[in-house]
């Protein structure tokens, strides 16, 4: 590979950079003890034993040598999905606190509290801009999946990954997909150039050594983020890799998963006298989705046709070879950093979004997600998995094998779909050590730990805005000594799946399951897979940590006790022929020039919404289409309460007793309006002048609608 990427080659990637670099403070000093530089590599995906230091049969020796020479957490948690885990990472928060409970969306779920906001709420701040703030460029390339604001506005001077903030995947071998940003600068699209094809995971290394590069010429501290989208699909990895790897996973994933359980035994991951726990069951779902699994076992290897099998090695052998890519990029940062005698001084973070993926059933799909289409490659066609133009997953049978000897998958809140490696090398600040480090973690307590390695605190506030106190601690002294912290509980919830973890026992919540979902108890010091529920046995402490993770999603507003920071809309009242008075209390937050619905009833035929436009108070009343516009003079903000009134002769709007606005009316509106009453946003056909659904960022306190004859 040449020493630039086709991401590096673009033409105006020298200007990019230059304008990332002076929209950034003065420098500061470069790494030292004190202020290591922070190298945070999060891999998309990846099962919890597939790294060869977890007692995976895949290659990857440059994170097995930074392994040796740092620390293994062998209970290191994320939040079971990709866009919630980096919400956490990012933020030190639950990913419910942060805005993330289920998954980045371009607008916030029907009804949905702050916790399901669907991006990043201005609540938190992240890595980036805590570091930033602290004196550190910061850098990142790879997949953001964390909706608008996107990483530039989030704190990163430089980008390079998705283009679209919103993806979960992209196509490897398609350089349209990919993006340089920076801050202050337009995007630029990357185009392949020269003679060596586009491969987004190689690209990404090659532009975080452009970062790095960039990064040193500041003589200051530096942050580079880099988010690989491998080994997610669509499984896709040069032709040669594949072939090289094939033969061994065409021993299929029964040995595999023996010999792999054996290896964890000999590490010490897992206890000699543990057992291998049977194959998993296959989520149900639609049959044609599950590969006629639903609800089953999945299958035994040997059980399969031989052209069925020679598949699925080939698509298991597109993630390994996915997984060395990733290696290898990581084995390229570290030698650049030991060539600039860097290594010493940078605090390098290795983890995984999630468990391995089952999508859907055990034969993998071909073709966009849940379209139920599955094709048996056969003959030449074999040679065509993983090359460009192609789309395909590996399924669940292959992610049974990759989470060995966890249970269930990515998407559940069992330990399969939990649990990550998580690897630490910082020699100046973190001594290495062979033992596994078992102290329960999570993905918030990276930016405690980041902030305590680097001398940084957690603000209350930032840029006017009060701030979410991090819920994360750091691990800087159980990295040191290896000792314990403070005992606490740690508590998930993901699309209804619900887990809590508290010393050596677990309640955890399924779903997706043959049998209806109930609470179930384990006691992971003993049964780390999950096989023996102690929930009839110990009722009271099953009770006692169900309560406990009760108390949580309360607090946090998760599934199913939501905190909704709309009150319910009152039921829609027939406004045909009457007079109106609207009334609504609520808080700008802060913000001086807040736009959005306070309340509107109807759609683009008949209806009227009170509003705010830039702060200014508005009253748009829609008759026959035609919408009929009041608009005070002034903008407001704060805790308020606004009133609108329509009559036959005039249309009002007060701020408590003072008039703000008034003007002729347009007349009642004339027919029933057959689009709904909303508070806070306008769910349907805009009843305004405006683009629905326009949702009110402030709070809602309260809101009325009162319509006389």
């Amino acid at each position: 590979m040449s020493d630039r990427s086709p991401l590096a080659r673009l033409l105006l990637a020298p200007a990019l950079l230059a304008g990332a670099l002076a929209a950034q403070p003065a420098p500061a000093v470069a790494a030292s003890p004190a202020r290591p530089n922070v190298l945070l590599i999060l891999a998309d995906d990846l099962g919890f034993s597939d790294l060869g230091c977890y007692g995976g049969e895949l290659a990857t020796p440059e994170l097995d040598a930074l392994a040796r020479g740092g620390v293994r957490l062998s209970a290191f948690y994320t939040s079971a999905r990709c866009c919630p885990s980096r919400a956490s990472l990012l933020t030190g928060l639950h990913p419910h606190e942060a805005g993330v409970g289920s998954f980045a969306t371009a607008r916030p779920r029907e009804r949905a509290g702050p916790a399901y906001t669907g991006h990043l709420l201005d609540s938190c701040a992240t890595l980036a801009e805590l570091l930033g703030d602290a004196g550190y460029s910061t850098w990142m390339v790879g997949k953001w999946h964390l909706g608008e604001p996107g990483p530039i506005a989030r704190g990163f001077q430089a980008y390079d990954g998705f283009a679209d903030p919103l993806a979960y995947s992209a196509d490897q071998w398609d350089p349209s997909r990919y993006v340089r940003l920076a801050a202050g600068a337009e995007p630029v699209p990357a185009r392949a150039t020269g003679a060596e094809p586009f491969y987004a995971t190689d690209a990404f290394f090659d532009s975080a050594l452009e970062f790095l590069a960039a990064a040193r010429r500041q003589q200051r501290p530096w942050f580079l983020y880099v988010a690989c989208s491998a080994p997610h699909f669509p499984l896709q990895a040069p032709q040669a890799d594949i072939d090289r790897l094939a033969p061994v996973y065409r021993r299929g994933w029964d040995a595999l998963r023996a010999e792999r359980f054996a290896r964890m035994q000999q590490l010490g991951l897992v206890p000699a006298g543990a057992e291998l726990p049977p194959r998993a069951l296959v989520p149900v779902d639609r049959d044609d989705i599950a590969n006629g699994y639903s609800g089953l076992q999945n299958p035994a290897w040997d059980e399969l046709p031989p052209a069925r099998r020679e598949d699925l090695a080939r698509r298991m052998a597109t993630f390994a070879a996915m997984v060395e890519h990733v290696d290898r990029g990581v084995g390229r940062l570290t030698a650049d950093l030991r060539a600039h005698a860097e290594l010493r001084h940078t605090l390098i973070l290795f983890l995984s979004d999630n468990g391995a993926c089952y999508e859907w059933g055990p034969f993998g799909f071909d073709g966009p997600s849940r379209r139920g289409e599955t094709t048996l490659h056969e003959g030449a066609a074999l040679a065509r998995i993983g090359q460009p133009g192609t789309w395909q997953s590996y399924g669940s049978a292959w992610a049974n094998l990759c989470n060995t000897p966890l249970s269930l998958y990515k998407h559940f809140c069992h330990e399969g779909g939990l649990a990550s490696p998580l690897i630490v090398h910082w020699p100046a600040g973190v001594p290495a050590r062979e033992a596994w480090l078992g102290e329960p973690a999570h993905l918030m307590d990276i930016v405690p730990t980041v902030l305590e390695a680097v001398g940084a605190r957690y603000p209350r506030e930032r840029a006017g805005r009060a701030l979410t106190p991090p819920s994360g601690l750091s691990l800087l002294p159980v990295l040191r000594s290896g000792g314990s912290l403070s005992e606490r509980s740690l508590a998930f919830e993901h699309q209804g799946a619900r887990a809590l973890r508290r010393g050596r026992f677990k309640v955890v919540f399924g779903k997706r399951m043959p049998e209806p979902a109930r609470w179930e108890l384990y006691d992971l010091a003993a049964d780390r897979s999950e096989l023996h529920d102690l929930a009839a046995a110990r009722p009271e402490l099953t009770a006692e940590l169900v309560a406990e993770w009760e108390a949580w999603a309360r607090r946090v507003g998760a599934e199913p006790f939501e905190r909704s920071d709309r009150p319910p809309a009152p039921p829609a009242p027939q406004i045909a022929g009457r007079a109106l008075t609207v009334r609504c209390r609520f808080d700008t937050l802060g913000e001086a020039a807040a736009t959005g619905v306070l309340v509107a009833q109807g759609g683009r035929q008949h209806g009227f919404a009170l509003h705010l436009v830039a702060g200014v108070p508005t009253f748009d009343v829609r008759r026959a289409g035609r919408v009929t516009r009041l608009r005070a003079a002034a903008p407001v903000h704060g805790e308020l309460e606004l009133t609108a009134e329509l009559t036959a002769t005039a249309m009002t709007i007060r701020c408590g007793d003072r008039v703000l606005a008034t003007g002729p009316s347009p007349g009642l509106i004339d027919e029933q309006p057959i689009d709904r009453l909303d508070v806070g946003e306008d769910r349907d056909t805009a009843a305004g002048d405006y683009v629905a659904p326009n949702r009110f960022a402030g709070r809602i306190l309260d809101a009325a609608v009162d319509a006389q004859l």
